[in-house]
């Protein structure tokens, strides 16, 4: 998944171009803006939620009637699914900024923003150094509200960890929309006015999967189909995961070395772990590029101590496909209620209820599985 590790704020320009059958925006350089992420380099699978969302967004090129603005969405799911991306490109998209021609204003928070200094830099995005000088965040909030009251802009606060943090931003006008994405399942639910207002962003298929990497590893899909389903199947089609792997795969090939056992290496995880993300993780403001435990890490590092061992012990756990009920994690935690800490782990991301499909059972993605088993290593 793309994400912008240090925040970054600007509003789209009106300069378009055309990438992977998609029409996209550029904007064009000027002392007022501030940086937007860059177009994603690679996107896949994923026309569907680009269509969903634009609907969402008030967006259908010939519907009648036009669907209604929603005011605010939230895109949810594993850590590494591409909410960023998606978000990305959205802010880059010709149709997108049609429908919203005073711009978008984008910022990215993480675990633990300056809420303030988001804020200001959308005020000096919008003309105005006022909001710097604010005193409180409910004021920054006030001065950003009477920015945007007659305007019709797309605001995207990207990687929500905490309601709060959110909740300043929510100060568009009633011709502006709120775009948030957050791996916490509930700060969805508390900042969504409605369930439907939160959109699930699902893993690629198969079919998507192994174009992506057949993309990445051109060589290697080429020469070993099968094995590179079997990884496909593996990762669960997560495309943090796959790019990782399809970049590991592809160097190896290069050095005209059997990819063989790599590509078994890569199915147990340890190597995926060890590697570095992809270059549009990196850090810019400390010039780092995190490895993938790394980007996990901060998933669970918002754990107590009970939580993240409970967590640990579904990795050791957890059979392929690793989902399991209410009774399995009573006894493999030892508890009589597991119940608190399972709502604990849905809350952050790192467990699914898999709903109507199975009632009362659970999923963990494969990435956090191997994720957690690191955990109960290093215990």
């Amino acid at each position: 998944m793309s994400n912008i590790t240090n925040t970054q704020a600007g509003v789209i320009g009106d300069h378009a171009h055309i990438e992977g059958g998609i029409h996209f925006h550029t904007a064009p350089t000027s002392p007022l803006q501030a940086l937007l992420p860059p177009l994603p380099s690679l996107i896949i699978g994923r026309e569907q939620a680009m269509h969903d969302l634009k609907v969402r967004l008030g967006i259908f090129p010939g519907a009648q009637p036009t669907p209604a603005l929603q005011i605010l969405t939230a895109i949810r799911g594993w850590p590494g699914v591409g909410k960023t991306t998606i978000a990305a490109a959205l802010a880059h998209d010709a149709d997108i900024a049609q429908a919203f021609p005073d711009g978008i204003l984008w910022t990215s928070l993480g675990p633990t923003p300056s809420l303030l200094s988001e804020l200001a830099a959308w005020g000096r995005a919008l003309g105005t150094d006022e909001i710097l000088r604010a005193r409180t965040l409910e004021e920054a909030s006030a001065q950003l509200a009477a920015l945007l009251r007659n305007k019709r802009m797309l605001l995207i606060v990207d990687d929500v960890w905490e309601p709060a943090h959110a909740m300043p931003f929510k100060a568009g006008g009633q011709n502006c929309a709120l775009l948030i994405t957050t791996r916490v399942n509930s700060v969805a639910h508390d900042l969504a006015p409605t369930p439907d207002a939160i959109y699930c962003l699902p893993v690629l298929t198969d079919e998507k999967a192994l174009e992506l990497l057949r993309i990445l590893a051109p060589q290697v899909v080429a020469q070993h189909p099968e094995s590179s389903l079997d990884l496909i199947h593996e990762l669960e089609g997560l495309p943090l995961a796959l790019q990782v792997a399809g970049h590991l795969l592809n160097v190896e090939a290069s050095y005209g070395f059997e990819v063989t056992d790599l590509l078994a290496e890569l199915r147990e995880g340890a190597k995926l772990l060890a590697a570095k993300a992809p270059a549009d993780r990196t850090d810019l403001a400390n010039e780092t590029t995190p490895t993938i435990a790394a980007l996990l890490q901060k998933s669970t590092d918002c754990l107590d101590d009970h939580t993240r061992e409970c967590y640990a012990f579904l990795g050791a756990f957890a059979p392929k496909p690793a989902t399991f009920d209410v009774e399995a994690m009573k006894a493999v935690w030892l508890v009589d209620d597991p119940k608190p800490t399972a709502r604990i782990l849905v809350d952050r991301g790192l467990l699914e209820p898999l709903g109507e499909a199975a009632p009362g059972r659970f999923q963990m993605h494969a990435l956090l599985v191997m994720h957690a088993r690191s955990l109960c290593t290093e215990a």
